[in-house]
């Protein structure tokens, strides 16, 4: 509801404004033809205004779609480089945990060569 909004809110006044034409106030039967042509003025007004707020809804909503989509293919290459990125880190503790055995290993078997 609020993103609709958002789209929607710059284009509420010129809604508000084609949706209350100015009729001819006069209550008198002469006056009636000018008000159905008032009043046919009035809905041809809002129709092209109609139309504009559609259009311009669907353009907002194809780019979104197209944003959406981007979007997807950005998250599926970073969960891919992630996980590439988690393998190389478990290799290269395994590479850490090896290579510190081996020092220790070293450091062992030197202490013992020097103590004899």
């Amino acid at each position: 509801m609020a993103s609709w909004f958002t789209v929607m809110a710059p284009l509420l006044p010129e809604l508000i404004r084609a949706a209350r034409p100015i009729f001819t106030r006069n209550a008198e039967p002469s006056q009636v033809p000018k008000q159905i042509a008032e009043l046919q003025d009035a809905v041809l007004h809002n129709d092209h205004s109609i139309k504009t707020v559609a259009r311009e809804m669907e353009q907002t909503l194809s780019a979104l779609t197209q944003a959406s989509q981007e979007l997807e293919t950005t998250l599926h290459g970073l969960r891919h480089s992630q996980v590439q990125l988690e393998r190389r880190l478990r290799r290269a503790n395994t590479v850490a945990v090896v290579a510190v055995t081996a020092a220790l290993l070293a450091f062992a078997v030197t202490a013992y060569a020097l103590a004899r």
